[in-house]
């Protein structure tokens, strides 16, 4: 009573399909891969429903350049506040450098 050819088969085949989210989050160094991960696993117990969750989750990368640069213009906003509080810069300059940092 051994495994035939074609259980064989079916399983090298389904398993691959089984964990293909968290293939495509290692393989694209997904920021989330770990959670990808365990929704994938633990969520595909649920009926399919974590697997499908997986892998669209795997597609959206989120974009970080977003919350890096908002914090970024602030602080530099800041130092520039600073500077216009120590007289080193004008109303006028600190207005033009302020309105090119929040157009960024």
């Amino acid at each position: 009573m051994g495994i035939s050819i074609w259980q064989f088969i079916f399983l090298l085949i389904l398993l691959p399909l089984a964990f293909l989210p968290t293939i495509i989050a290692l393989k694209k160094n997904h920021p989330h891969k770990i959670p990808i991960i365990l929704v994938n696993i633990f969520g595909g117990l649920l009926w399919g429903l974590g697997w499908l969750v997986a892998i669209v989750w795997c597609f959206i990368v989120p974009n970080e350049n977003s919350t890096n640069v908002s914090s970024n213009n602030a602080s530099e906003i800041e130092t520039l506040f600073a500077l216009l509080e120590k007289g080193a810069l004008t109303q006028e300059e600190f207005d033009s450098k302020k309105r090119a940092l929040l157009e960024r």
